[in-house]
Parts: C-alpha cells; structure tokens; sequence
C-alpha cells in the first residue's frame, strides 16, 4: 500500500496510524511470506508464522456454520464464506480486516486486510470512517482509487466519497484526476450519500489482544506478534541441527595408494564421493592407509533446545501444545495437558467472537444496500453463527457420550438433535420419529 501518511494528506483527513505500527504490519506481512530479516545463506525460515495462522483459522472455521433468515440474503452470505476462509489466515497475521459490502446488481462482500486501509475516526473504539486505496497502471501511468467510508453517528448518514491520482512513479501517488481516466472506474459515482443508517455500512474485524505496538491505536496485532523473537530462536536453531547432523556424517580419509588415478583424479566409489577423501602416497615411515571420522551425533540435546523453544512458540501464540512441539519428548501430567488445551479453547473462542460479531455488522451492511437498491422496506434480519467446540472437545468421543446419555435416559433426543444440528429443540423435535424409538426401546413407543 501506499505511504498511509501519504494517503491522509491527499485526501486531507489526519493519519491514525504510526509510524512504527506500518513498520510493524510490514514486517508480520514478511514472516507470514517466509521472508524472515534473519535468514541468510544457511538460516532457512520453517514457515512457522504461517503455519500458526492457519492452524487458527483452522480450529476457528473447524466446525463454522451460518444461516440468514432471508433466503437471497443467505444466498449471498453463503457465496462470501468461501472468500473469508481463504483469507482469514493471512487476516489473522496481519492484525485484522474490513468486510465492506458493495452493490453490483446483486450483494457482494470485499475483504481489505488491515494493512491496506487507513482508519480515519473512532467513536468508542468503533471504527467509523475508512479510507481503502487501490492501485491500477494504464501503461507508464499509475492511478490511485480511494475509496472513502465516513459514517455520521449524529446524522445517521453513510458517506462514500472516491478520489482518484495519477502518478509517474507507482511509489507516489501524485495530483488528483479524474475517475473518468481509468475505464473501470469510470463509471463510478464521485460521492453517494446514504440516510437513515443504524451502523456503519463496512465492517471491522480486528484480532482481541490489545495492542502492545502501539498502545492508543485501536488496530489489531497479530496473532504471532508476541513469539516474533521465539520464532527467530526456532529458525536459528533448525540450522544448528541440520549442520550438526551434516558435519557428523562419516567420513574416510585414505591415501591415494588406494585408489586408480583417471586424469590425475582418483577414482572415488560411485554415489560415496563425499565420504572419501584422499591424501599423498603413504610414506615410508608411515603404515597409515586409512582412517575413518564417525563423531558422536549430539541430536537428542539439539532437538531438545528446539522442542522447548516450539513450546514457547505454542504459548505465546495461545496454542496447545503438540501443535509445534513434541509432546511425547516431555513428561506432562492430565492437569497440565487440559489446561493447555483450556489456553487454546479461550484464545479461539476470543477471535471467534470477535469474528461473529464482525460477521453480524456485514450483514446489516448487505441487506441496507439490498433493500436501497432494490427500493424494498424489509424487517431486521438475523445471522445464526456457531462455531461448535471442536477446540476442547473432540466431537466424535463427544457424540458417543451423548447418545450413551440419551440411551440410559439421562438426556431427551430433542436436546441431542438440537445439539448434533446445532438448532433450537423446537426446530430439532421436527427431526424425531414418531412411531419408533432410534436410541431403544419398544419400537412403538413415540418417545425417548
């Protein structure tokens, strides 16, 4: 993105976002490519910053389901899930994202990662004014959209307002122009003005720890901002290993009596040339032909050092252990075992709040330019997000112990189904049988 100072005084709003924040989104876009400051010609990054990102998405969306009561709106929240799964990793590392719904004759969603948008205004750390750039080049020229979100909390009005630069130099963003230069953008109104909106019609999504970059920015950090220095240890100490495994390999130094010569070269045991090495000709006074280097390999020390830095990694980022670690290398008692899958549990449990909560924002967002555009008055409509509890619990031990409550009579069938299908037990007592019993019993009995 361009220079967010820049941004600002082009479109004359102020600039929320430090400078050390910036160097800091720079720098968790960096290790989430696997572009680590550190690595050199043998410090190779493991991907570690993007393994950890996606392993939260992945306990986050494990067991993820929505439903809108609105048919076309369900319809078109459910095309818009695909795109947040695909992009809620790279969220997650860098800090957050905005969800901001558009109209193009039908309701579609854009994801913006919080590194490339500026937050304009807060209100109650609610973020109520956004400015999102983006770039194009027509030949030698650069252009710059920026496309402006203002929501006026005492007007409830939504503003959207769309600058446009050109530039010679892509690392500017240059004078004003017109939209009408970029034919995509041509069509384009300069400003639209929406009334009568409740919310802002973009949506905030930011990771829930508070920010220790910089302490009054209302941004999100990412989710590996805190094992940054872990994670450097890690990579380091993977090359320890892996050249103290190279430099332990066995090795034969013998003397060239040894050997045939062809073009002055001995004649070395084909695939086993790196484990000869040749000298001159065995003097006289020396019975020396050969003799073997085989050291003793210090591995079980080294991946120790290692396991316990992954252990750090894992706690640090709010992960169980096992994720990175080896679990089986280090005595660990129950208690210790459920209290770090406890540290998982609330640490998912906290994005995922955070998540439908970003998630219900989008949908207001959806249906007011739903019902502006197609001039309807629809009533409010509701999202039902649920995320199970696949994190603490594993869901097939978890079903097995509840059809064995159900069994002995200890839980109703409704409070099952509603459980399995994730509805209410009015909806769930739809799915019992009438005339027989599926858990045992009499087959003509009609209830559990």
């Amino acid at each position: 993105m361009t220079d967010a100072r820049e941004i600002a005084a082009a479109i004359k709003v102020p600039c929320l976002i430090s400078g050390e924040m910036s160097r800091k989104m720079a720098f968790w876009e960096k290790l989430y490519l696997n572009d680590a400051e550190w690595q050199s010609g043998r410090v190779r990054p493991l991907k570690i910053p993007a393994v950890v990102a996606k392993e939260l998405k992945r306990l986050i969306m494990k067991e993820f389901s929505v439903s809108v009561n609105d048919e076309e709106l369900d319809r078109a929240f459910q095309g818009f899930i695909p795109k947040l799964r695909r992009k809620l990793d790279f969220g997650l590392a860098i800090g957050g994202m905005v969800f901001k719904p558009y109209w193009d004759g039908t309701t579609r969603v854009d994801i913006v990662p919080q590194n490339e948008y500026l937050p304009i205004k807060y209100t109650d750390d609610s973020c109520d004014s956004i400015a999102c750039p983006e770039t194009v080049t027509i030949g030698k020229t650069s252009y710059t959209r920026i496309e402006v979100h203002d929501y006026n909390r005492k007007n409830m009005t939504h503003k959207v307002t769309n600058y446009c630069f050109k530039s010679g130099n892509p690392s500017f963003i240059g004078a004003e122009c017109g939209l009408e230069e970029v034919p995509e953008w041509s069509g384009m109104t300069k400003e639209k003005v929406f009334e009568n909106v409740r919310q802002p019609l973009f949506s905030v999504f930011r990771t829930p720890d508070s920010n220790s970059v910089d302490i009054g920015s209302s941004l999100g950090i990412s989710v590996f901002s805190d094992a940054v220095g872990f994670i450097r240890d890690a990579d380091i100490q993977w090359e320890r290993i892996l050249w103290e495994l190279e430099s332990s390999e066995r090795a034969i130094d013998a003397s060239e009596d040894l050997f045939r010569f062809r073009d002055g070269k001995p004649i070395l045991p084909k695939g086993r040339e790196r484990m000869y090495h040749t000298y001159g000709k065995t003097g006289s006074n020396d019975n020396s032909i050969f003799n073997t280097y085989s050291p003793e390999i210090r591995d079980i020390s080294y991946f120790n050092a290692f396991n316990q830095i992954m252990r750090r990694i894992e706690n640090a980022c709010g992960l169980s252990y096992g994720f990175l670690s080896e679990v089986d290398s280090v005595e660990k008692t129950a208690e210790e075992i459920r209290s770090s899958k406890q540290r998982s549990h609330s640490r998912v449990c906290d994005i995922q709040e955070n998540l439908r909560i970003s998630l219900e924002e989008t949908l207001y967002g959806m249906k007011y330019l739903r019902d502006y555009y197609e001039n309807r008055k629809s009533g409010d409509v509701k999202i039902t997000c649920s995320f199970g509890d696949g994190v603490l619990e594993d869901t097939d031990k978890e079903f097995q112990r509840r059809l064995q409550m159900v069994t002995a009579g200890l839980l109703s069938g409704e409070k099952f189904l509603a459980w399995y299908f994730g509805c209410e037990e009015s909806e769930a007592s739809k799915y019992m049988p009438e005339k027989r019993r599926i858990f045992g019993g009499n087959a003509d009995d009609s209830t559990f």
